[in-house]
């Protein structure tokens, strides 16, 4: 399956790139995600680019798993 992360905030929505993933990985991620906003949070970008986010900016974050 393919994934993509995005991270939505007062900055905007930020989104990762597309990934293959199997259903095994795809779980372990989801499981990942729920220690999301205890930290911070780092993501290449659909354009090639990379974003660092800031533990006090990732705790007003929403995290999102589209599966496309």
């Amino acid at each position: 399956m393919k994934i993509q992360i995005q991270i939505i905030n007062e900055y905007g929505v930020f989104s990762g790139e597309i990934l293959s993933v199997t259903d095994i990985q795809y779980n372990n991620i989801v499981d990942m995600s729920k220690n999301f906003h205890e930290s911070g949070f780092e993501m290449t970008t659909e354009d090639g680019g990379f974003i660092i986010i800031p533990p006090d900016l990732v705790k007003k974050s929403i995290l999102k798993i589209n599966i496309l």
